[in-house]
């Protein structure tokens, strides 16, 4: 009996193979075995390949593995926090020889000691490129997503991007009202449930309309910003309330210019300001907004909550 060897030079081991005398001896090319057929497993080339908990597996395309995304991955967000400060770990990252990790804030701060901070061992510290890898590659959502937000960020930016995140909830401010959303979502509320007028206002340009008394009006900027003036009542008194409405309290940045007049009796009273932002959480904070006292209001309208006092408030709204 013949024996006929092929031996492929990156395979360094290879069963041989006996084959039967014949006239005319073909060789055959010996194939690598994959990893699966290695470990004595078959399988149908029709099926798809399975991982664990029904994960898509990477495939093997003669002998070459080749990577696919793989969804629905979770994580324990906590391992890509610094162990020392407990805030997210962001590139560089050091390690001990150990193995232990620290931020390079905290390193700063400890390497005067010589020692890790968990094991104690005298030592160096240096880069570790692989958990700076991980966490560059791990994405995740904002905490607004269920509001319209559709960011998605490395842990380690997650906080910052929600400071200013446009979609982060705003409240109503309305007594007993526990309704909270973006700003387009809280404009709809304000329009269907509470009946408040909403009116679409362009920068430095003025506007003129007629103010009622236990009222509420909204006005839509060109860009989207809200802006709520109320004019309500305390005991004998009466105030108008001007405000930014925004997620975020990002100071002054728009310019009001008001004034209200009437003919009879005769009265008029202006004023300017920068207009303060507030997400309305706690209601509509006064002491932090921008009053005008209107003591006229009451003449000869009964104090009603919705009485029409013939006054004319003129309006204009200016981006700083």
């Amino acid at each position: 009996m013949a024996i006929a060897v092929a031996r492929a030079s990156y395979c360094p081991v290879i069963p041989f193979r006996l084959l039967p005398r014949v006239e005319n001896l073909e060789i055959y090319k010996i194939q690598p075995l994959t990893r699966r057929e290695s470990k004595g497993q078959e399988r149908d080339s029709s099926l798809p390949v399975v991982g664990r908990e029904g994960v898509a597996a990477p495939e093997e395309d003669g002998g070459v593995v080749t990577r696919r995304r793989v969804a629905g991955v979770t994580i324990d967000l906590d391992v890509l926090d610094c162990p020392v400060c407990c805030h997210p770990l962001r590139p560089p990252v050091f390690q001990c020889t150990v193995g232990h990790i620290i931020c390079s804030s905290c390193l700063e701060k400890l390497q005067d000691n010589g020692k890790c901070y968990l094991c104690s061992l005298r030592m160096v510290y240096s880069r570790c490129h692989m958990v700076e890898h991980i966490i560059e590659s791990i994405k995740v959502a904002c905490s607004n997503s269920n509001l319209g937000c559709t960011a998605r960020m490395t842990y380690y930016q997650k906080e910052d991007h929600e400071k200013g995140c446009r979609h982060a909830p705003c409240f109503c401010p309305e007594d007993g009202c526990s309704f909270s959303g973006s700003t387009m979502m809280l404009l709809d509320h304000f329009s269907i449930s509470h009946k408040w007028q909403s009116v679409k206002v362009t920068y430095n340009m003025r506007l003129a309309f007629c103010l009622q008394v236990g009222t509420s009006m909204v006005l839509v900027g060109d860009d989207g910003h809200l802006f709520l003036v109320q004019v309500v009542i305390y005991s004998f008194d009466a105030l108008l309330l001007v405000c930014c409405i925004q997620p975020h309290n990002t100071g002054s940045t728009f310019k009001c210019s008001l004034k209200l007049s009437r003919h009879q009796p005769r009265y008029s009273q202006a004023k300017k300001f920068l207009m303060r932002s507030t997400n309305l959480r706690d209601g509509i904070p006064g002491e932090s907004l921008r009053l005008m006292a209107l003591k006229e209001l009451f003449s000869n309208t009964g104090a009603s909550a919705t009485a029409k006092v013939g006054m004319v408030l003129e309006l204009e709204i200016t981006p700083q």
